[in-house]
């Protein structure tokens, strides 16, 4: 990628230039996942409560849930997608909300020029998803704030379907 962490996280897009790698986990990650690991029924737990309590508070809200088998799967994000995203995205970073933009279409992106071809309803779609704070520590009073935000830039941004 050819952004920073920092300007990665000040932004909705990011550039992968060349092919990427994986690297095997450093025993210190390990050791750390180990530990983790130990207290995973208790995780699990709280990010299918906190999913459902999200998908709750924005059923009456002009965006779509991505919605996941929450019943058979633990939710590591939770996206939406919203008209007017940068916009939308831009107001909620302003107040100090941790929304993100976490997949912008591959094709897209200059490592794969070879092989670009137009995917409109990929780039369309591309152009509207924000994932919003997600982790097992958030409280339903973290995610009424965040929905109230969400709401108020909506409408600050005209933002309605």
């Amino acid at each position: 990628m050819t952004a920073s962490a920092d300007q990665w996280a000040a932004s909705t897009t990011y550039q992968v230039t060349s092919a990427g790698f994986r690297y095997p986990m450093s025993a210190l990650n390990a050791a750390i996942g180990t530990v983790q690991l130990a207290h995973f029924a208790t995780a699990e737990t709280a990010r299918r409560h906190l999913w459902r309590t999200y998908r709750t508070a924005l059923a009456d809200l002009p965006v779509t849930l991505i919605d996941v088998d929450v019943d058979h799967s633990v939710p590591h994000l939770c996206a939406i997608t919203v008209a007017r995203r940068d916009q939308v995205w831009r107001h909620m970073h302003e107040r100090g909300i941790g929304v993100g933009v976490h997949y912008p279409p591959n094709h897209t992106q200059p490592a794969f020029a070879p092989w670009h071809r137009p995917l409109p309803a990929t780039e369309r779609l591309g152009e509207q998803i924000m994932t919003l704070p997600f982790h097992q520590h958030l409280t339903d009073d973290d995610i009424h704030h965040v929905t109230t935000a969400l709401q108020q830039a909506l409408t600050s941004t005209g933002a309605h379907r």
